[in-house]
């Protein structure tokens, strides 16, 4: 829920907020519905039910604005609502569901004045930087949680800067004198993914000639981030549950499981939740890793913040007082839809430092973006409508010149821009152009 209240001494900000009404012998328990709420009898599951007709995964909650999604994730003896089976149901405060039957246990639905995690009073968590009010909930969240070892999972586009809150984690965590270690999940080729994350022994597979220890053994002590784990093959995702739950890892060609001490941060530009329902991603795997769930908001969410952070990347490149963006330049830089998100602006800023701030954002022959269509030139259009044109005509001619660049290489032209393959294909449907 988005709705705001004042309560209490001091004024705290509380929301109001769904929780589920589990019964128990003590008493009700009230849970908040805090994203995604998985319910069944296995411990993996964020509320433990025990009891008779309940699945090891029976149930999951999902909160929107004014209802919580209620959906059955496969269970024997099925979800209920008024009497009627259900596999997935909008419901609001005071409804009630039964699990495991008809007649089953009532779990309730209500809705209550919860306090909210206050935003951080700092604009920046290692080399994270922002004063925006979603940047400022993400280093909240990495703020309490770096202390401990509870497993992370990081989600965002391609481009917010998803590696850099692994290694701030680790920075600020009690393992920060042992090792960090990346794995890029959607850099390895399937056939050595396995070897590469738990090693091997020799003669595990042609030319395994000596033993290797894999990122779990190499990150023992310290931090192991799993970048793009959405990439991982289904077949290798119960491997990774078990060392991740388990804590100890077998090489391949193994036949004993070693003990290792590691934190695991997981990070993804995909909807996991979607995976999950595709069949693509292992559901209990999904609930293990998202312990705590960190989304980075796109550039483009994070307006006040893009002229902050142009100023800090030219200091990064040792360039602090080179330029300035001011006027038009500035107003390019924060209308921009910035599909490469950060990773973007620092190659926008670069190509600036060489070409001139009016270059910061190309267009056709190295014109920027608001060379054709001035802010006041269109008077007669509401703003959202003469922005969305400016940026249509950009991402067009962008995009053409990209391709043509590379051939209609899609891969390639997609790492030569700095944003996602997908997202290219989508700007190509969107304006018509041909790839391969």
């Amino acid at each position: 829920m988005t709705e705001t209240v004042e309560f209490g001494a001091g004024g705290r900000r509380a929301a109001l907020s769904f929780v589920l009404v589990v019964p128990r012998d003590a008493g009700p328990e009230r849970v908040p519905v805090d994203g995604t709420l998985l319910v069944g009898k296995h411990p993996d599951n964020d509320v433990v039910i025990d009891a008779p007709g309940v699945s090891r995964y029976h149930l999951e909650l999902r909160a929107e604005a004014d209802r919580v999604v209620v959906r059955d994730v496969g269970s024997k003896n099925g979800t209920f609502f008024d009497g009627a089976r259900v596999t997935e149901v909008r419901l609001g405060a005071g409804a009630t569901v039964r699990i495991g039957g008809p007649g089953g246990l009532a779990l309730g639905i209500e809705l209550v004045a919860r306090p909210q995690l206050a935003p951080s009073a700092r604009d920046r968590f290692g080399p994270l930087i922002g004063e925006a009010p979603a940047m400022r909930q993400v280093f909240a969240i990495l703020e309490r949680t770096a202390a401990s070892d509870v497993t992370l999972l990081v989600t965002g586009e391609t481009g917010t800067g998803k590696e850099l809150v692994g290694r701030a984690v680790h920075e600020a965590s009690p393992r920060h004198a042992g090792p960090y270690v990346v794995v890029d999940c959607g850099a390895i080729p399937e056939n050595l993914i396995e070897s590469e994350l738990f090693g091997h022994v020799p003669g595990a597979f042609t030319d395994a000639r000596d033993a290797r220890k894999g990122a779990f053994e190499l990150a023992d002590g310290g931090t192991l981030f799993l970048d793009e784990i959405g990439e991982l093959p289904l077949d290798l995702q119960p491997k990774l549950l078990r060392a991740v739950e388990s804590r100890t890892i077998q090489r391949l060609g193994e036949g004993q499981r070693r003990p290792v001490s590691v934190r695991v941060v997981a990070a993804t530009h995909r909807d996991l939740g979607a995976e999950v329902k595709a069949g693509r991603f292992r559901q209990d795997l999904y609930f293990r890793l998202a312990v705590v769930n960190v989304h980075l908001p796109p550039l483009r969410e994070r307006g006040q913040d893009i002229l902050h952070l142009a100023q800090y990347l030219l200091g990064e490149l040792g360039a602090q007082d080179a330029l300035r963006f001011e006027g038009e330049v500035a107003h390019a830089l924060m209308t921009y839809a910035w599909p490469g998100n950060v990773r973007e602006l620092r190659n926008a800023i670069e190509r600036a430092l060489h070409l001139g701030a009016e270059h910061a954002l190309p267009m056709g022959e190295g014109e920027p973006i608001y060379a054709n269509t001035a802010p006041g030139e269109a008077p007669d259009l509401p703003f959202k409508e003469a922005k969305a044109q400016i940026v249509s005509a950009f991402e067009r001619a962008y995009v053409e010149r990209l391709i043509e660049r590379h051939a209609g290489n899609i891969s390639a032209a997609a790492r030569d821009a700095g944003i996602d393959r997908n997202y290219l294909y989508r700007l190509l449907e969107k304006h018509g152009l041909p790839g391969r």
